[in-house]
């Protein structure tokens, strides 16, 4: 009893002792151990309520139709075209104690297109009792068998106080380490009329304000910096000291430098099904990072790390069939490709945040002789090639803000014409057959390439109503290159690459018209130059990204030269001009409901002389000229109701461009404005300056119609008018509806 009544009497005294403390006190003793607090719960802490087994995911259901009122050959086959397209996406969390975390995830997708068990199963729209073609010429790529093994995830997440891990193994494992080693960056605006299929769980007011009201600039799945992998990666992400690593094992499936084994029956197939096979992609893919957080300097919160990444081909790939890589003398070759990066990144001051990346990127060659003159690939033994590396080619980045005043985001890049990361900010796509001497209509302020010296600045003023954001880039190249140029059609490029047979969403190996299966289903291109092999492929005419279409030209001097298909060469200039704005006007009208009217405007120009400003397409020596401007009003019409117009248009216009048409060909349809032709051979290359003008009206709607469940529409009528080569002209109607169901 006696004992009873003193622990009693000790609790009482403790109770008392904590209720004399002030409460700055209390404050002090909890910020004392704030740090062992923190790594206490992070070593507990392991999501969906800490439940033993977990399961969460999405099934998304979406319709598009495509149709094109008044067509050109590109669209023979798509004249009208609708896809029903479904997923589930499931993840299954496991988490049997404290200390780890079993995870998988597993994307199923299906669609409703249909199959054919005749001819038609290659051809459904040949014949006559199918002239509205609703039905793709193959089945839809992208939901073909192989999508569920390529989305199909394992993990394990151990953490244990001053260490834990994550293993994952799978088809698409997202990773980034540093901007010129592994590294997405696109600064172009994410518009609220575009519902992505990756879209996170949010209610459509959130959706609105991230996309339109108060848009998401930087980080999150608004702009994804992270690259997409198939493999094992491992991060260390908490290690003693503050220090962590990342290491990864994949495979090349982006770099297609041959044919790969096991699929060769499909014929060069584009897009997806060319990867249902043994999955050999004759080659490996390494990383590694390793880095220290939290370094103290001067009051400053820094990082540092060091990272590689390198591609190793094997040597087998040059008896591949569709293998193309050959010097001058026709001797096969195999390119490996190495970088290596130093990266800082971290605030110098609460206000003002530092990053840097400095890379060396370099090849290992091995070239093989050709041992008789009918053999078209060499022996693979060592008496017959010879291996070799290039020098070190210099790359650097530089990311400063500062928000002392205004917010001010200046970017700065210098790439020497040699430097080469294939999965680095530098390469504009996620597949590698874009490298080297291509130089793009907004290069460095939207995507980054080799060769190219300049800054950007961003200004973002802050308004209480709306948001005004300004940036301007100039870049050059540092030395000569290939006058091949690329221009993105910004407004209707992606609706155009989807209504398309030949789209895939990952993986373009060929012009973006080469899936229709016919030769006359052909958008009529302007002249590039000739193509040496896959990884630097200059050919013109229209090739697809993941969500978006390019197309290419050499802009010549004359028919005469555009024949001999040898580009002639420049240190061209890139000046961009970029405007977003959007201002609340509904306390106009006395109502509750927000309406935010907004405009983003850009204006870009490729010319081979220093100019301030890309103002018009006449200027003296511009090469290529783009004005894009998009408007989406928006309203909230309920809490749970929100809807938007649509309003574009572009401008794309280039003086010197040509095409080649055989000459058994057609003339030239009436009106149009030919001004120069030569015949070499069987051939006629003309004058087809660039002068393209596409428009874009439409609406959307988006609607929480229960608390985890949404319905988003779009519709876009499109149009596009090519004046001096009308056979491009099209219009047409785009329609998708989308509803998502998360549980």
């Amino acid at each position: 009893m006696h004992k009873r009544i003193s622990c009693l009497a000790l609790g009482l005294l403790a109770a008392a002792s904590w209720a004399v403390e002030t409460p700055e006190e209390q404050l002090e003793r909890v910020d004392a151990r704030m740090d062992s607090l923190a790594e206490y719960a992070a070593s507990t802490v392991v999501g969906k309520d800490d439940r033993p087994v977990a399961i969460s995911g999405d099934l998304t259901i979406r319709l598009k139709h495509f149709d094109y009122y008044e067509s050109s050959d590109l669209q023979m086959n798509d004249r009208q075209r609708t896809l029903i397209q479904s997923a589930l996406n499931v993840g299954i969390v496991v988490s049997p104690s404290s200390f780890l975390t079993v995870f998988s995830n597993l994307y199923l997708p299906f669609d409703f297109s249909g199959y054919f068990e005749n001819s038609n199963a290659t051809a459904p729209n040949s014949g006559e009792f199918n002239h509205a073609q609703r039905v793709p010429f193959d089945h839809w790529t992208d939901y073909y068998g192989v999508s569920t093994n390529e989305n199909m995830l394992a993990g394990i997440d151990i953490r244990a106080g001053g260490f834990g891990a994550t293993l994952q193994a799978g088809g698409v494992i997202w990773a980034n380490s540093s901007p010129l080693t592994m590294w997405e960056r696109e600064t172009m605006a994410r518009f609220a009329s575009q519902y992505e299929t990756f879209e996170d769980e949010k209610v459509v007011s959130t959706y609105y304000k991230e996309k339109n009201f108060h848009p998401v600039k930087e980080g999150g799945r608004a702009f994804w910096t992270n690259r997409s992998f198939g493999g094992i990666f491992l991060d260390v992400h908490t290690l003693p000291y503050n220090m962590k690593a990342q290491f990864m094992l994949s495979q090349p499936m982006d770099a297609d430098i041959a044919t790969r084994d096991g699929t060769r029956m499909l014929g060069g197939q584009p897009g997806e099904l060319e990867m249902v096979g043994t999955y050999d992609f004759d080659g490996m893919v390494y990383h590694g990072r390793i880095a220290k957080e939290k370094i103290q300097v001067a009051g400053a919160d820094m990082t540092v790390g060091a990272n590689y990444m390198g591609v190793d081909f094997e040597n087998t790939a040059i008896y591949e069939p569709e293998y193309s890589f050959k010097d001058a003398d026709g001797n096969a070759y195999v390119v490996d490709n190495h970088v290596a990066s130093i990266d800082i990144k971290g605030n110098l001051t609460p206000k003002f945040y530092l990053m840097m990346d400095l890379a060396l990127s370099w090849d290992d060659s091995t070239k093989f002789k050709q041992i008789e003159s009918d053999e078209i690939y060499a022996k693979n033994e060592k008496e017959y090639y010879s291996s070799g590396s290039s020098s070190p080619a210099f790359g650097l980045y530089i990311k400063a803000q500062d928000k002392h005043w205004e917010p001010i985001t200046l970017e700065a890049v210098y790439l020497t014409p040699d430097f080469y990361s294939p999965f680095g900010m530098t390469d504009p796509s996620r597949y590698r057959t874009w490298r080297q001497d291509k130089f793009y209509v907004g290069a460095g302020t939207f995507r980054y390439g080799p060769n190219m010296v300049g800054a950007n600045i961003k200004v973002e003023p802050q308004i209480e109503l709306g948001r005004f954001d300004v940036q301007y880039g100039i870049h050059r190249q540092i030395e000569k290159g290939d006058d091949m140029i690329d221009f993105k059609y910004n407004l209707n490029g992606r609706a155009m690459w989807e209504s398309s047979n030949s789209w895939t969403k990952f993986k373009t190996l060929y012009t973006a018209d080469s899936g229709n299966g016919n030769d006359k289903a052909r958008n009529v291109a302007r002249v590039g130059a000739k193509s040496t092999n896959k990884l630097n492929n200059l050919e013109g005419g229209l090739r697809g990204g993941t969500w978006e279409l390019w197309e290419g030209f050499v802009p010549y001097n004359s028919a005469e030269e555009a024949a001999t298909e040898e580009a002639p060469q420049h240190v061209k200039w890139n000046v961009s001009l970029v405007l977003d704005a959007g201002y609340e006007v509904g306390h106009f009208f006395g109502i509750q409901r927000n309406i935010m009217m907004s405009v983003y405007t850009a204006l870009s120009g490729v010319s081979t002389s220093f100019s301030p400003l890309a103002y018009s397409a006449n200027q003296k020596d511009m090469l290529a000229w783009d004005l894009f401007i998009q408007s989406e009003p928006a309203v909230a019409i309920t809490s749970t109701i929100h809807g938007l117009l649509i309003l574009g248009l572009e401008k794309i216009c280039a003086p010197n461009a040509y095409v080649i048409r055989t000459v058994d060909a057609n003339l030239p349809k009436q009106g149009s404005t030919y001004t120069a032709a030569y015949k070499n051979g069987a051939f006629i290359y003309e004058e087809a300056p660039i002068n393209i003008t596409q428009t874009a009206l439409g609406f959307g709607l988006d609607w929480d119609f229960t608390p985890r469940a949404g319905l988003h529409f779009r519709y876009k009528w499109m149009t596009s008018s090519d004046e001096f080569l009308p056979e491009n002209d099209w219009k047409g109607h785009y329609f998708a509806v989308e509803t998502k169901m998360w549980f």
